[in-house]
């Protein structure tokens, strides 16, 4: 087995552990909300949650570039960083912060794309502003600046949220007829598909 190869295995287990910590910890913020023990356990979670990120986007950079696997770090080390705050100078309960989860997830979805593309595509822009905009959209409701039941968040908003980004896309669309940086190729279109077959390809050239 080669470097490379050691390298694709190793990244695939941070993510892998990753998700486990990350699991633990909003497991021990939604059963446990106040209790200092518990809490101590979970910054240690959350610390070795933002280790895992960081060594997973050293490798990412350096070693595989690959969207993916830079995203999955970039997101434990901001999730990382949103339960830490929320631990230690704040008392918010999972139920009012996990719309921040989805904010950071859509804004760094964006960064990854564009560090990997170096031009905007609708591959990586269309679920980066969803995620974004959704978290945005309920973190109204969570924080209570809004008062509105989730229900009728759900049932109501939802649609008038999705119809926003149909409105974003079609002001983009009008965007990319003035400024032709904004488009892109029928041949740049399969932006993740192909990541790990031309990976593997790479691989099988060595």
């Amino acid at each position: 087995m080669n470097d490379i190869e050691k390298n694709i295995k190793s990244i695939y287990f941070l993510i892998a552990f990753g998700i486990l910590f990350a699991i633990g910890c909003t497991a021990i913020a939604i059963i446990h909300p106040v209790s200092k023990p518990v809490n101590i356990l979970n910054i240690f979670f959350i610390i070795i949650n933002a280790g895992i990120g960081l060594a997973t986007v050293i490798i990412a950079k350096n070693i595989t570039k690959k969207f993916f696997h830079l995203f999955m770090g970039l997101l434990y080390l901001s999730w990382s960083l949103i339960y830490l705050i929320a631990y230690t100078l704040f008392s918010f309960d999972f139920k009012e912060l996990w719309p921040l989860l989805g904010i950071s997830a859509g804004f760094l979805w964006f960064i990854a794309g564009r560090w990997k593309y170096k031009v905007v595509k609708f591959g990586y822009l269309i679920p980066s502003v969803t995620l974004f905009g959704m978290g945005c959209w309920y973190s109204l409701f969570s924080f209570g600046l809004i008062k509105l039941s989730f229900k009728t968040v759900a049932s109501t908003l939802g649609p008038l949220f999705m119809l926003l980004i149909a409105v974003f896309l079609i002001v983009f669309f009008f965007l990319q007829q003035k400024h032709k940086e904004l488009v892109f190729s029928d041949e740049e279109t399969g932006v993740f598909a192909d990541e790990e077959a031309s990976f593997n390809s790479e691989l099988e050239d060595e």
